[in-house]
């Protein structure tokens, strides 16, 4: 495959630093496998149907280190994998959103399936995720992609490449110039999808029956599903928690409003939370707000609680200086959040310029009464999951 261009003129960047590292283990419980999706890791860009972003494999160590590369030009972020170990992709660009098979060892493209192109004037490519961005790959090698018109295609991951099996039609739930931006299966099988300006819907597999309820706010993100049937969804003023009522439509069973400064914030695409929730372990689903500074949220997840829904609040980065459009990273009672204020695009980080670091953890305390921050790192990187 055609490498990704390098700098033609490289200063003193080394091709190698340091040595390589130890492992330091840490002991957390894997989320349940989603009966409905690939493999945890494997699934979707957040990994799991919990949202976590925790990978239960070992990152590199940096040994015998190779640099593979495939020039695709375009915004490939949710990478999952067939049962075969392949590279299944969808890549956004200029040509507009592709289904992409490759090789996960030499980076080949072994397949592409074009899919409907984007609306002209729907905002930037560099920060929509609508009509393909998220997607997730089920338990038989089956590709589920949002549209850019309004549909959810079911395309087989096959031997030789992709097959489309099904076209689900929920225009009559999400009207012309809206868009949807995430589907997900809740424990059951059946899909949900959310649209950028605030429809919620169920898919029957089956039969194709769409039922829908309209928040009328704003929706940037991803969502999440736990194994007790809660499906969380936050917009740009609050976190809901949604069940299937027994005809299937989604209900909403809970909803939080959090703190907003009212104020997207340079790197953010809403002026709201830009995290996908994160379900967490003994109970728990996490999310930033957009206050200023900018707070991890923690709530308890039931549908029913006594007392506050809210474990705690945990100030991040420095007032001003604060925002994050990326999922929290979520182990056990740890969390690590980013901090990408200041990253509008890929011109953000071009010729020598930087965002605002850095990364930091926040532990619930024993007890589940608080939350502290345990450290910050000043490491600038503004697009982590």
């Amino acid at each position: 495959p055609p490498p990704i261009p390098q700098d033609p003129t490289p200063g003193d960047v080394s091709r190698y630093e340091g040595a390589p590292a130890t492992p330091r283990r840490i002991a957390a419980r894997e989320p349940p496998r989603h009966p409905f999706m690939a493999p945890n890791g494997r699934s979707n860009l957040h990994n799991d149907g919990f949202q976590t972003d925790t990978n239960w494999i070992a990152g590199p160590l940096g040994r015998d280190m190779e640099v593979l590369s495939n020039a695709q030009f375009a915004d490939c972020a949710s990478v999952t994998f067939d049962s075969r170990g392949r590279i299944v992709t969808i890549c956004v660009g200029l040509q507009g959103p592709e289904l992409v098979m490759m090789d996960a060892r030499t980076l080949d493209t072994l397949a592409v399936h074009p899919l409907p192109p984007r609306i002209p004037g729907t905002g930037s490519i560099f920060n929509d995720f609508a009509g393909g961005g998220y997607f997730y790959l089920d338990e038989r090698d089956r590709a589920v992609a949002p549209t850019t018109t309004r549909h959810v295609f079911v395309v087989a991951v096959t031997e030789s490449g992709f097959a489309m099996e099904r076209d689900y039609d929920t225009s009559t739930a999400v009207p012309p110039g809206d868009k949807i931006i995430s589907a997900l299966p809740d424990w059951s099988g059946r899909i949900w999808f959310i649209s950028t300006l605030g429809v919620v819907g169920t898919i029957e597999p089956n039969t194709g029956t769409v039922r829908s309820l309209d928040l009328k706010e704003d929706i940037s993100n991803s969502f999440a599903v736990d194994d007790q049937g809660g499906v969380y969804i936050v917009t740009q003023k609050a976190l809901y928690r949604f069940d299937a009522a027994p005809d299937g439509a989604p209900s909403v069973t809970w909803r939080e409003e959090y703190q907003n400064s009212g104020v997207a914030k340079p790197g953010q695409v809403h002026a709201g939370s830009g995290t996908t929730p994160t379900v967490m372990e003994r109970g728990r689903v996490a999310i930033a707000d957009n206050a200023d500074p900018m707070n991890v949220m923690v709530y308890r997840r039931g549908r029913d609680v006594s007392g506050s829904r809210v474990v705690c609040t945990q100030p991040v980065f420095e007032r001003g200086a604060s925002a994050t459009d990326q999922s929290l990273i979520a182990a056990k009672n740890s969390i690590v959040v980013e901090n990408n204020y200041g990253h509008g695009n890929p011109m953000s980080v071009n010729d020598g310029k930087t965002t605002t670091p850095g990364l930091e953890r926040v532990d619930i305390v024993p007890g589940g009464r608080g939350c502290r921050k345990v450290w910050h790192s000043d490491e600038i990187a503004p697009s982590v999951v």
